[in-house]
């Protein structure tokens, strides 16, 4: 989605920048399940010129504001923990219909070729050499690697620095660069299901769980869930999210998705307040798991004519819903950096030298941010907290009121970078940053 998103910033803000896009699937298409938009994220999107056709989707032009609620709910009387009510919109979306309305926007002028599957590159000289798993090849000025977590652009491009380093006699620096090719397992396991409000009896149907326009956030120890309305409230979008103790940081080996029964869920939920039984009850046994894993911590994300965005360069925990917001924050930096009129082939590593300055501490913190939200809403952020289990606290009783207090007043901190500037404020300071690198260049 994140490459989709940048195919249409090109097109917006860099019109003379021709592009072809290159997919491994057999088709483009409209796959998923629910997504939160965010304030950024939609002012990407609206950049872009997608809003008129994503308002259509929500079927309102209404600019709301938007709530999420979080509350600690395992245990049989709730107990609420903070409320983010923003002052600018927020939108939920089913993902496939969001690729959908992308997908409409690369015209027939657009060059896009699926069933190619990158498996290397070729460094040239002014240009970039791509190796396809068919065995075909082709030729760029500049290669994006908008590839997923599991990019073949990212690795090949760390085994190619680790063998620039083994070649200047740094085994050890070598070593460091061979642990960013592959992914790690976060720690985190998700299960997606969506529940149709018309498949409901009609006394669930009229439960508030099933009504609420709120983003809702139950959190338990080691476990929590989040609810959120798409398809105009017709539909709840829903991820039971598990942490999977001591397996951070590891190579996952098994499938990262795979069709579940929720018999592999009976008894997580059970004793949690009565919203969350509800739900529970009517979940069906189409569930998805989701594995998830995420990037390192790259220390570049460009190397010459090569450039990584989106998962390829943070794939993040998705405890802040801010995986998708930051690879459009990519795509519509790098856009508008190709777009400058003092960018040419001549200029075109400074450019991605500058986006990997602007983007990659902006993304990372967001990605550390993202993996504390996740620790505080299992309650186990501080080590205070840490120390409760299961038991204790599904009692109610296994942490005090000022620690609940700690919990709430994290949520907010931690999601404070959210709201504190605009992109387009980002932006000016982004091009300043160009503009301050192409002029040392120069001199």
């Amino acid at each position: 989605m994140v490459g989709l998103a940048f195919a249409i910033a090109l097109r917006k803000f860099a019109p003379d920048v021709a592009f072809t896009i290159y997919d491994g699937a057999t088709e483009l298409s409209e796959v998923g399940a629910g997504i939160t938009v965010q304030r950024r994220a939609w002012q990407i999107l609206c950049a872009i010129g997608l809003e008129e056709e994503l308002l259509k989707l929500i079927g309102s032009r209404e600019q709301k504001s938007v709530a999420y609620i979080y509350r600690k709910s395992d245990q049989p009387e709730g107990v609420h923990l903070k409320t983010i009510q923003t002052s600018e919109p927020g939108y939920t979306f089913h993902r496939g219909e969001l690729q959908k309305v992308m997908i409409q926007h690369l015209t027939s002028s657009h060059a896009v070729h699926t069933r190619k599957r990158l498996i290397s590159y070729t460094t040239l000289k002014g240009s970039v050499e791509l190796h396809f798993q068919d065995g075909s090849t082709a030729q760029c000025d500049i290669l994006v690697g908008a590839d997923g977590v599991r990019s073949a652009v990212r690795g090949a491009m760390y085994t190619k620095l680790a063998n620039a380093a083994v070649g200047a006699g740094d085994e050890e620096g070598a070593k460091a660069l061979k642990e960013h090719i592959s992914p790690v397992f976060s720690g985190t396991v998700i299960y997606r299901t969506l529940i149709r409000k018309d498949t409901l009896p009609e006394e669930a149907a009229q439960n508030p769980a099933f009504n609420k326009t709120e983003a809702m956030i139950y959190a338990g120890k080691n476990r929590h869930l989040v609810t959120y309305p798409i398809s105009q409230g017709r539909v709840l979008n829903l991820a039971m999210v598990f942490t999977a103790q001591g397996k951070e940081g590891s190579v996952y080996d098994g499938a990262w998705t795979s069709s579940v029964s929720k018999e592999e869920l009976i008894g997580r939920y059970s004793g949690w307040e009565p919203e969350v039984v509800e739900i529970m009850k009517h979940v069906s046994d189409n569930l998805l798991k989701w594995v998830i894993n995420v990037a390192t911590k790259l220390p570049t994300y460009a190397d010459g004519l090569v450039v990584l965005m989106g998962d390829a360069a943070h794939a993040m925990s998705p405890h802040q819903g801010a995986g998708a917001g930051e690879g459009f924050e990519d795509a519509y930096v790098l856009a508008h950096f190709l777009a400058h009129p003092s960018v040419t082939m001549d200029t075109a590593a400074i450019a991605l030298q500058a986006y990997d300055a602007v983007r990659r501490p902006a993304s990372q913190k967001v990605a550390a941010l993202s993996h504390m939200s996740g620790r505080n809403l299992h309650l186990n952020l501080s080590a205070e907290c840490a120390d409760v289990t299961e038991q204790e606290s599904a009692s109610g009783e296994g942490l005090s009121s000022d620690q609940l207090k700690e919990v709430g007043d994290a949520i907010q901190q931690l999601t404070k970078w959210m709201f504190a500037t605009t992109v387009a404020e980002d932006r000016q300071v982004a091009m300043r940053k160009l503009e301050a690198a192409l002029a040392n260049v120069a001199q």
